[in-house]
């Protein structure tokens, strides 16, 4: 393994010193209850994200570049969401070509072969089955709000099958002794705090489906959304970034 270039760690410390800043003032203004304020900041969280991936991504090879439009699907989503406050169904349809992107790199790492194209087959019918199910029990239970509910339905279905199966996948390659699970591990990790974050937005719309929880819980939820968002994605970017996770390993090697 290749060490970094004096650029790249530079550019990797900015990049980390820029995350940290914007994390803070989102959880201080979040606290302090500023939410027309935090929204720009919120916004950058993704981007630093993306621009961590986007470094050295040749290193990166197809894996890198199918993460680095995945976050960029998601910064789409986070304007429509975060900034504009408006054209939800729009946000959750980028939202949900991100997952797709996601599931693309599960499948890459398998790649081709008789058992791999069972489970491809597997992986496909299930999933799509999965969410058929969840979308028909998500207009059933929000019939006022169908398009939307179906879109945060198939968006969240996809998420916890990538969780699921990023899972498999690192059990698979722990159980053949490949060297670099632990990227994937990153990967899993991302995606587990992803489920936690968006499990706290839907508590957050709550009083959509008529429930109506306690105002000191709804502060706390508002600042878990950040707290599991930030690193989600910090995660996500650095899953790809095999020179900073697995050097250990490859200098023993």
């Amino acid at each position: 393994m290749k060490k970094l270039s004096s650029p790249e760690k530079a550019s990797y410390i900015c990049i980390a010193a820029a995350f940290a800043g914007i994390i803070i003032t989102t959880l201080a203004l979040n606290a302090m209850c500023e939410y027309d304020a935090v929204r720009p900041v919120e916004f950058f969280i993704v981007p630093v994200c993306a621009l961590f991936a986007a470094i050295g991504i040749k290193k990166s090879g197809a894996e890198g570049a199918i993460m680095l439009t995945a976050l960029c699907l998601t910064i789409c989503a986070d304007f429509i969401m975060v900034i504009l406050e408006d054209y939800y169904p729009i946000s959750l349809a980028f939202f949900s070509a991100a997952q797709l992107a996601y599931y693309a790199r599960i499948l890459f790492v398998r790649k081709a072969g008789a058992q791999n194209f069972k489970y491809l087959t597997a992986s496909v019918c299930a999933r799509a089955a999965v969410c058929a199910c969840i979308v028909a029990a998500a207009t059933l239970i929000l019939p006022q709000e169908k398009l939307l509910a179906a879109l945060a339905a198939f968006y969240f279905a996809n998420l916890a099958a990538n969780f699921t199966e990023a899972c498999l996948l690192c059990a698979k390659r722990t159980r053949g002794n490949v060297q670099d699970t632990g990227p994937y591990a990153i990967f899993a990790a991302g995606l587990a705090l992803f489920i936690c974050c968006d499990i706290c937005v839907a508590l957050n719309a709550a009083d959509t489906a008529g429930i109506d929880l306690p105002a000191n819980l709804l502060y706390a939820i508002s600042l878990l959304i950040w707290i599991f968002y930030a690193p989600s994605q910090a995660l996500l970017a650095l899953s790809v970034k095999r020179g900073l996770i697995c050097r250990g390993s490859a200098q023993t090697n």
